[in-house]
């Protein structure tokens, strides 16, 4: 072969070459940014909190032999944590009162829980309290550090005189002196579905405020009216409003879509065995949304 013609096979090769990476960089490009979003974010990068995660068998559900209805303490998950008041979980007199999750959304800051946890209906001030989210919160631990709202937002209709059909909450948080941190990045995110069918299957993790470990259980949500939901479980005592109500729990994450949160009727329950929750209709998707656009 003369030097000309390996000249012109090497370009030939080059043009091939350069052809098919554009073409797979291409299809990498669509898959992170194409129209076809999918239904769940996924976050940017696996979690690094996903390497400690131990899911409990008894909230992961039939799949693995759990017993439904048997509840069981455990050190919970990265995404769900508990709430304290603004001072922190470290303040001499603090404690945990209230449950909460972290839901995707863009910003990777949005948690949620019930809104009599963070709303006193008929209140004459527009500006809730501030509280501090402590995701992964266990024996007085916390894991990834303390998030203090910087919004809250509820439904005008709980606001007003506490309707029971709109208890729920979203937070938008922030890490002091790290505006730019995101939360979902640290300990990944739950999904978050609307107008779900029941039955259903769901796992549900709640911090009852007398124990310093959550617990969990699976069992089936099922209707109690029109919109409502009903959780039965023993071990849900107070402290357990705002707890994640999930369906498809990922028994190596801990990760499952969002589908109500303790509360409701009776704020959630006047017994421990017996929970509600408001259902998550419209009015639900327009207040997610907004905390959307804001975290």
């Amino acid at each position: 072969m003369t030097r000309s013609q390996w000249r012109v096979l090497t370009r030939v090769a080059g043009v091939v070459a350069f052809t098919v990476c554009f073409a797979l960089a291409l299809e990498y490009s669509q898959g992170r940014t194409g129209s076809a979003a999918p239904a769940r974010p996924s976050p940017r990068s696996a979690p690094a909190a996903d390497a400690l995660v131990a899911v409990p068998a008894v909230l992961a559900g039939p799949r693995v032999a759990a017993t439904a209805g048997t509840s069981a303490s455990f050190t919970g998950l990265p995404s769900v944590g508990a709430l304290f008041g603004a001072d922190g979980a470290k303040a001499a007199d603090s404690h945990h009162f209230c449950s909460a999750s972290v839901v995707d959304s863009p910003g990777g800051n949005v948690v949620a829980t019930a809104a009599h946890c963070v709303v006193t209906p008929g209140g004459k001030t527009d500006a809730p309290a501030q509280v501090v989210f402590v995701p992964g919160y266990h024996d007085k631990q916390e894991p990834y550090g303390e998030w203090t709202s910087a919004r809250i937002l509820v439904d005008p209709r709980w606001a007003a005189d506490g309707d029971p059909d709109y208890d729920v909450a979203f937070l938008v948080v922030e890490r002091a002196g790290d505006p730019s941190a995101r939360l979902s990045d640290l300990v990944g995110a739950q999904g978050i579905a609307f107008g779900t069918q029941l039955p259903q299957p769901v796992g549900v993790i709640g911090y009852p405020s007398a124990a310093e470990q959550p617990v969990a259980c699976h069992n089936t949500l099922k209707p109690y009216s029109p919109t409502q939901s009903e959780f039965d479980c023993p071990g849900y005592a107070d402290g357990s409003s705002g707890g994640p109500m999930l369906t498809g729990i990922d028994a190596r994450t801990g990760r499952g879509t969002l589908v109500g949160v303790i509360g409701g009727y009776e704020q959630g329950g006047y017994t421990d065995s017996v929970s509600y929750a408001s259902s998550f209709g419209d009015a639900v998707k327009a207040l997610y949304e907004q905390a959307t656009v804001l975290g």
